[in-house]
């Protein structure tokens, strides 16, 4: 059953790539510089392979939990403003 799922979403992701490609093909886009592509991807190993360094100060299930509290609460004005133009848009309720 996953490998259904995992196959119809390859393929939507697939398509959805051909599409984006269709549209945006006319965007040139100069290529990334190598030597900065180079400096940002040992940046992010040197984060990632000393994550568990992380691990002596704070444990892994709480940064799971704050970090998305931490967003909703930094964008809560912003989410605010969707959701009500979201109820606004319905018809039955009637918010002004």
């Amino acid at each position: 059953m996953i490998d259904i799922f995992a196959n119809v979403w390859d393929t939507l992701m697939d398509w959805l790539y051909r599409i984006i490609q269709l549209a945006f093909s006319w965007i040139n886009i100069p290529s990334f510089p190598s030597g900065l592509a180079g400096s940002i991807d040992s940046f992010l190993s040197l984060v990632f392979d000393n994550l568990s360094l992380l691990g002596f100060f704070i444990r892994p299930a709480t940064i799971r939990l704050v970090v998305p509290v931490l967003l909703v609460v930094i964008n809560f004005e912003l989410i605010y403003k969707l959701v009500m133009w979201i109820v606004r848009k319905l018809p039955f309720i009637s918010v002004q």
